[in-house]
Parts: C-alpha cells; structure tokens; sequence
C-alpha cells in the first residue's frame, strides 16, 4: 500500500465505530485527517485517543454546502456517514433509510468532484444484493434484482450512491474506489436499543445482561460471515490507495458462522448458560450472507484478517463493561 504520509484526508462519519477506527489508522499513518460528523450515532469519546491530532467538524451531510466546505483542499475523501440501523428498524422505515443515505452520498460524491478531490472512497454495503444471490456472493452488477428486503430501503440507497460513483468514473475519470462491507463489529458499537441495534452486540448485551431464556431472532440457522472493524477499515485505505477504480469489491470473506454457533460462543465465551429459544415470528434478514472474496484477496496481496472472531467477542463483552456498568 502506497503511503499515506501528510496526506490530507476527510473521514466523514469519523465518530461512529467503524469511522473511529479508520481515523485512528490514518493518523498511524501519517495522514492529517479531517472529522466530518452530526454525532447523531457517532460519539467524541470514540476519538478521544486521537482528539488532538485531528480537525473535527460537526455537521450534517444533508446540507451540499457543508459538503463543499469539508471536502474543499483534501485530496482524499473517505465517506463512512450512513444512517444504519438493526433490522428491527429498518424493515419500518424504509423511505427514511433510503432519503437519508441517498442525499449523504450524493451530495458528498458532488462536493468531491467540484473541488476535484484526488480520490474518493465510496463504503457502500453487502445489502445490496438481492436475497437469491450466489452463496459466497460475488461482485454482482449493482441493477442485478432487487436489494435484501428486509434493508431494501437502505440497499437502494447504496445502490444509487454506487451508480453516481460508476459514472462520475467515466465521466470526470475521477479515482473512486467502491468496497461491499459484510457485517462489520468492533467494540466501539453505539448502542441504541434492542430495535435500533445489530445482532452481535445485541447477542452480547442480552447474554450478558443474564436474559434467561435467552430469546433470539429468527431460526438460528441463518449465517454470517463477520469482519471486525479493524480488519475492515485496513482493507479500506487499501482500496482508496491502490484501488481497482469504479468496481466494487467485497469487504468479507466465506467463513460462515450460524447465529445458534455465535450464541454459543458468546455464550462459552461469558461463562453464561442461558436456555435458548429461536423467535420465527421475528425477522432474521438474508438466511446466508457471505462473501466471495476472490477479489478482494487479489486486489490487497491476499490480506489476511489479525482479529478472530474469538478475540472480537472477548472485546465485544469488554464494550459491554465500558457500556453498561459505568
């Protein structure tokens, strides 16, 4: 990977989990990084460690004129900001997904291209695939069917935000490179309640706060391929560096674990032993969500991910201590 040294560079969404993380490596890197972030479900204390090394903006990317103003005199521009929200949520309010993280992304790609940013990473998601997709999934085209159901209204978003990115490529022979997250963590998770939130720290938090029966979504069968947040966002500067240019790669790769396997090792994990029992009235999204990451392996020299999932659970139950026993 090519240098990031003095580089300037806008992180938007810089406070959230994942964005905390990426602003964190950029900065080990050399690169003077800019926070663009409402804190809507980002937080200072996720930046607390780098707080003095960074410039922070507080605002909201609904506004094209506060994209501008951010993205003025950078040359990379790393758009993390995305209303996202467990499944609980988002099957409700679709319209509110898709307006939201549709105008972010468009307006941001825009103030990008009029200041002639050098290059841009759009962080669009593995909900754009439609539920009948190939198991691992490849890098389908972005018009293949219609996204997950269950996060449609957020899947439409990224896709439109995926097809400005594909052509101010070809038009503006702008550098965007375009990264499909699966299932991102890490302990730096907002939480927001049960309905708002996303089934591992939901799984941690219910486990350790002692729920018995223990009450999980859905069948239990349905997989996961999980990346902790580190992994992902090392993964990013590769691609916004090196590229490939205007194709998207999956950020994920085929392992596979059950949800009724996570609960277990959440559970072994804690030391608790809840009985389990498997909501079906509940929804439970996409049974199989995995990712080919064929590409992925090419285009970053065959990375390999440092943090396991055993060791991400083990952070994951230190969040809940930080969390919920203040």
């Amino acid at each position: 990977m090519k240098s990031w040294e003095s580089e300037a560079v806008l992180v938007t969404g810089g406070c959230g989990f994942l964005g905390s993380y990426l602003a964190e490596e950029l900065v080990r890197a050399g690169a003077e990084v800019t926070i663009l972030d409402n804190l809507e479900t980002g937080t200072l204390d996720n930046i607390a460690h780098v707080r003095e090394q960074v410039e922070f903006i507080r605002e909201d990317m609904l506004s094209l004129e506060v994209c501008l103003e951010a993205s003025a005199g950078v040359q990379t521009v790393m758009n993390l900001v995305g209303k996202t929200e467990g499944i609980g949520y988002s099957k409700g309010h679709q319209g509110e997904m898709l307006y939201h993280n549709a105008v972010t992304h468009l307006n941001m790609l825009e103030a990008a291209r009029r200041n002639e940013v050098k290059r841009y990473l759009l962080v669009s998601s593995s909900c754009v695939y439609p539920d009948d997709a190939p198991i691992p999934t490849p890098e389908l085209p972005v018009i293949t069917g219609s996204p997950e159901i269950a996060n449609r209204g957020y899947g439409w978003a990224k896709r439109v935000a995926e097809l400005q990115a594909d052509y101010y490529h070809d038009e503006y022979e702008m550098n965007i490179a375009i990264c499909r997250p699966f299932n991102p963590y890490g302990g730096r998770y907002i939480w927001r309640g049960e309905a708002y939130s996303h089934v591992l720290p939901s799984l941690v938090k219910n486990i350790m706060d002692g729920q018995n029966p223990l009450v999980v979504w859905g069948s239990g069968q349905q997989r996961r391929n999980f990346l902790h947040a580190l992994d992902t966002v090392k993964l990013m500067m590769i691609l916004a560096k090196d590229g490939p240019y205007g194709i998207p790669v999956n950020i994920g790769y085929e392992d596979e674990v059950t949800i009724e396997e996570l609960v277990k090792l959440i559970c072994k994990t804690a030391k608790k032993n809840p009985t389990v029992t498997f909501d079906t009235t509940k929804p439970e999204g996409r049974f199989r969500k995995c990712a080919d990451a064929t590409l992925l392996r090419e285009v970053t020299n065959s990375y390999k991910p440092e943090v396991s999932l055993e060791d991400g659970i083990v952070e994951m139950i230190d969040w809940y201590k930080r969390t919920f026993r203040k």
